[in-house]
């Protein structure tokens, strides 16, 4: 065999992965098409009001957790069927403010209570798991400490468990109440809207299995402690236990027109680690409950495929690293010739690219469903690969690092809520710069040596690819310094919008979950 022989078949194999996935993606685009769009779009009318428990986790969240219950105590639902559980782990100023937050909760008449413990043994999962010993509610609710529900959230929530019994967790649309703050913001958005949309649209109308997310989910309690609850810390918990519903035969629903607002990271840093961790604990899980799910006699083959895929999505990252990289050494050295390259291929580049159509294809399909299909929220469309490029690293080390269930510091997203404008909120500035941001600028060198050859050799696909990774992932790394104010004289990060609204502008959302939503 000769060696441009052995590095096609390679690029093949290691091109695989990455080809399942996307297609797979497809799949979920068509059935998206499909989802009922009128489903709990109006607010629901119940002859019958089961008590609802809030759950809400919260760690030093001084700046978001009391417009978090502000939202619940404005709830349509009637109040003395309403619980809110507070899982607090805090040791700053937050605890003062949750202690006022659960009195404010019941002068409304709504039944409150605080659940504090000596120690932040296995972190949020751990908390949650001890503090649901305090939830008496027939459904519970997972909020984060950002996250405000619309005042008929719990009212659809409940309607959709009462009308779909055999349904052990309802999942919400993420809402965006900081949409436009940046550009990043705004591209973090609409990548929140395409995943919701093409993921728990496509996935809830295929009756495939899909993971709820933590802080936009509600659970049938009786289920949920059937599966151990939370249990052990993993990155993303709601994957996990969303995993341990499915083993057991239950499903669950999405609601695409009952929104839960949040607010979105507002730098490229704090994006790419949030991502790193959410791709790191998807790993985890795999490593896990790999064999578990083989071998589950509750799981169809059907179910067990589209989980192997769903583990299979974090090895992608290495899977496009080892195929460019290889393919660009290969042509350095002289192993294959620019013809022979599989990026060539006409055939190769046509497969390799319709998912690229149906990543603008289906981000545009995010924003109709949602009426929200404005020039400022297509610009990011097009946007989106420049972050999609420059996490492809951080991606890859993610998986092999939870492959290995290597323990790595946990990275806590910084919330500000609608504080944005004072000094004493900036987050952003003391965040450190992380070792690994080294090994990205070093790949990122290479791949433009790589590019650049690539494009003198005639490889153009390859080369274009190369070095749009290259230098997208060059800026990344300090791409925050270019929206902070050139007025403030201190360096600030922008501060929200000044209109006649105020800061209100981000949660013009109409309590239906229609309309012009969040612009």
């Amino acid at each position: 065999m000769q060696a441009w022989e052995l590095v096609a078949i390679i690029s093949i194999i290691f091109t695989i992965p990455v080809l399942m996935v996307s297609y797979f993606q497809l799949v979920l685009f068509f059935y998206s098409l499909r989802y009922p769009r009128d489903l709990e779009k109006e607010p629901p009318v119940l002859t019958e009001f089961p008590k609802v428990s809030v759950l809400i986790a919260s760690y030093n969240e001084k700046y978001v957790i009391d417009r978090s219950v502000d939202s619940v105590i404005a709830t349509n639902y009637p109040k003395d069927k309403l619980q809110i559980v507070f899982a607090d782990d805090s040791t700053d100023e937050t605890i003062a403010i949750v202690d006022a937050a659960a009195q404010k909760a019941k002068n409304a008449g709504i039944e409150a209570v605080v659940f504090r413990r000596p120690d932040r043994d296995n972190f949020k999962s751990g908390a949650m798991t001890l503090a649901m010993s305090l939830v008496t509610g027939e459904y519970v609710l997972q909020l984060d400490s950002d996250s405000r529900i619309l005042e008929d959230t719990i009212l659809k929530g409940v309607h959709a468990f009462q009308t779909h019994p055999n349904t052990s967790f309802v999942s919400f649309r993420v809402g965006h109440y900081n949409r436009h703050f940046n550009m990043i913001t705004s591209l973090f958005a609409v990548s929140q809207d395409q995943g919701d949309t093409i993921s728990k649209m496509g996935s809830y109308l295929s009756s495939f299995p899909f993971s709820g997310q933590g802080g936009y989910i509600m659970y049938r309690c009786s289920d949920i402690r059937k599966v151990g609850l939370w249990s052990e810390h993993i990155e993303i918990d709601d994957a996990k236990i969303s995993w341990k519903l499915y083993a057991a035969g239950t499903r669950g629903i999405y609601l695409s027109n009952a929104r839960i607002m949040s607010e979105d990271p507002e730098t490229l840093e704090i994006w790419k680690k949030r991502a790193y961790q959410i791709q790191k604990g998807w790993t985890k899980i795999a490593s896990v409950y790999f064999k578990k799910t083989f071998h589950s006699k509750d799981l169809s083959a059907r179910d067990k495929f589209v989980l192997f895929l769903t583990y299979l999505s974090p090895f992608t990252n290495l899977s496009w690293i080892i195929t460019s990289f290889l393919s660009g050494f290969s042509l350095v050295f002289g192993w294959q010739a620019p013809g022979t390259s599989v990026f060539s291929s006409p055939f190769y580049v046509v497969i390799v690219t319709v998912p690229t159509a149906l990543f603008y294809l289906s981000a545009f399909y995010a924003l109709k469903v949602q009426n929200i299909v404005t020039p400022r929220n297509l610009i990011m469309i097009p946007i989106l690969t420049y972050a999609s490029a420059c996490m492809i690293i951080l991606g890859a080390i993610a998986f092999i690092q939870g492959i290995f269930r290597k323990s790595t510091p946990y990275f806590k997203t910084p919330k500000t809520g609608d504080k944005k404008f004072t000094k004493e909120v900036d987050y952003n500035r003391e965040l450190k710069l992380w070792k690994v941001s080294y090994l990205e600028l070093a790949f990122s060198l290479v791949g433009i040596f790589l590019g650049a050859y690539s494009l003198y050799v005639g490889v153009w696909v390859l080369g274009l690819s190369m070095f749009g990774f290259s230098i997208l992932t060059i800026k990344s790394l300090n791409l925050s310094r270019l929206f902070r104010s050139r007025g403030s004289g201190k360096g600030g990060y922008w501060s929200a919008r000044k209109t006649k609204k105020g800061l209100q502008v981000y949660e013009s959302l109409d309590s239906s979950g229609s309309g012009m939503s969040e612009d």
